[in-house]
Order: structure tokens, then C-alpha cells, then sequence
């Protein structure tokens, strides 16, 4: 396949790993008791996956941004995510990183506005 199919299923592959870490955050607001924040990620989720979903429809056509770049921004998206879940395991400030990852899915999503149709 050409680099640009690659790149785009790189980007998609990242959005995968990103809505897992999101998974594993609100399971572990809601073990916390954190159920309010665990809806929200909940909803972030069905986002992120409804964009999965289209991007997958979408790999052979043309997108209207890098897929390079685009890969770059969420990966280091889920880099910030997984410190934040660091620090739910470790019991720091649970309420405050479950905003941070809230805010980290709302950048991924932002990002793939100009994408996703």
C-alpha cells in the first residue's frame, strides 16, 4: 500500500488506542465513584468511536489534513492521557485528571474536525 494509506491507518490505529485509554478511565471514575465524570467520558467515547467509524469508510479518500501531522497530534494526545491515568492508579487528584482526559479527547476530536464529515 502507498505511505498515504499507511499514515491514515496509523492515525485510525491511534484513535483505537486512544478510545481503550478513555475506556479505562471511566471504568475507573466509576469504580472511584466519580459517575458524572464517567458519563462524560462515556460520551466522549461514543464520539471518538463514531469517528473511527467514519474515518474507516473514509482511508481511501482524500482527507483534508496531513495524516502524518494528524498521527503526531494523537499520539502525543494519548501519551497525556496515559500520565493522567499514571495518576488515577495512583490515587492523585482522580476528579481533576479524568477533566484533563475529557479536555485531551475534546483536542483529538478538534483535530479531526477538518476529517471526519
Amino acid at each position: 500500500m502507498n505511505d498515504e494509506i499507511e499514515a491514515k491507518i496509523d492515525v485510525i490505529n491511534a484513535m483505537i488506542v486512544a478510545l481503550g485509554k478513555v475506556t479505562n478511565v471511566e471504568i475507573r471514575m466509576r469504580l472511584a465513584g466519580e459517575n458524572e465524570q464517567a458519563d462524560e467520558l462515556a460520551s466522549k467515547s461514543r464520539q471518538l468511536r463514531q469517528a473511527i467509524d467514519r474515518l474507516r469508510g473514509q482511508v481511501a479518500d482524500e482527507w483534508t489534513v496531513d495524516a502524518v501531522e494528524l498521527h503526531d497530534a494523537l499520539r502525543r494526545a494519548n501519551s497525556r492521557v496515559q500520565d493522567r491515568i499514571r495518576q488515577i492508579k495512583k490515587q492523585i487528584d482522580i476528579a481533576d485528571s479524568a477533566i484533563k482526559v475529557i479536555g485531551q479527547i475534546d483536542e483529538a476530536l478538534a483535530f479531526l474536525k477538518g476529517v471526519v464529515a
